[in-house]
């Protein structure tokens, strides 16, 4: 990278040298100068509670993360929305599924992954999908207002089918809606095919410990069951901690010797 104006090399920042906190770069040949980097200098954390926490319990990574978000910190997931939003990067995901949103605490980092991801890498048509019976259309303004690719429809999950989302592959659906068996196993059987196979898809179930898990036991229940039927072929891992998660990578299609990386 050389100086824009001049074209040396010569200047303070370049590379990976860092330039000094609040002096931006600076070309000691032409004294050309550019401010100093500050992503959405203008979004602080708002919220009284989560002020009083930050500021007893530091915690300068987490608050960067959150200050960027318009609403409170979910008590039940906080740090699996952050997580969320990282995996879905790593994994390159371009079409996203939600369900259960509710105050749209975990569909703000989905959907900013899903458009970060498609500015990153030219992707195109990225899309966040979420359904709830509640608070969807505060949720929807919300996740607009930040300009983000989203449709969020007030549905219940019970009514989900391979049609909902025409022609739409999923690479992540994220479950976090009623937690009882009969809609967990019903979303699953729903959307499983709208999944992507070929060990690129995930599912991921939230509530898979503590007093709400009996869905997700079930679902991981089934699933060892049936490990032989190639339409459900997938590897599972329970995260631990407050309420846990589930990760399910469907398999499907994926040849079990195959490598991923050749000397």
């Amino acid at each position: 990278m050389n100086c824009p104006n001049c074209q040396c090399e010569d200047y303070n920042g370049y590379g990976n040298t860092p330039w000094v906190p609040g002096t931006g770069l600076i070309c000691s040949k032409c004294g050309w100068k550019k401010e100093q980097y500050v992503p959405s200098p203008e979004k602080m954390i708002q919220f009284p509670k989560d002020i009083e926490y930050f500021e007893e319990h530091k915690a300068p990574v987490m608050e960067n993360l959150h200050r960027m978000h318009y609403t409170i910190v979910n008590s039940t997931i906080p740090y699996f929305g952050p997580m969320l939003y990282l995996f879905a990067r790593q994994m390159g995901c371009e079409q996203i599924l939600e369900i259960g949103h509710a105050e749209g605490y975990t569909s703000f980092y989905l959907a900013n992954a899903i458009n970060d991801n498609a500015k990153r890498f030219g992707m195109a048509g990225n899309h966040y999908y979420g359904i709830d019976i509640v608070q969807t259309e505060t949720t929807k303004e919300k996740l607009e207002k930040e300009g983000l690719p989203v449709t969020v429809l007030n549905m219940d999950s019970l009514a989900l089918n391979t049609e909902t989302f025409p022609g739409v592959v999923f690479d992540l659906i994220f479950q976090d809606g009623n937690h009882d068996e009969e809609h967990v196993l019903k979303e699953f059987f729903a959307m499983w095919p709208t999944l992507k196979g070929n060990g690129d898809g995930y599912w991921i179930a939230h509530d898979a410990q503590g007093p709400a898990e009996e869905g997700c036991r079930r679902l991981k229940q089934f699933l060892k069951e049936n490990e032989k039927n190639e339409e459900y072929r997938s590897e599972v891992i329970t995260l631990g901690g407050m309420y846990g998660l589930m990760i399910i990578r469907k398999l499907k299609g994926l040849d079990p010797e195959k490598r991923f990386w050749h000397d």
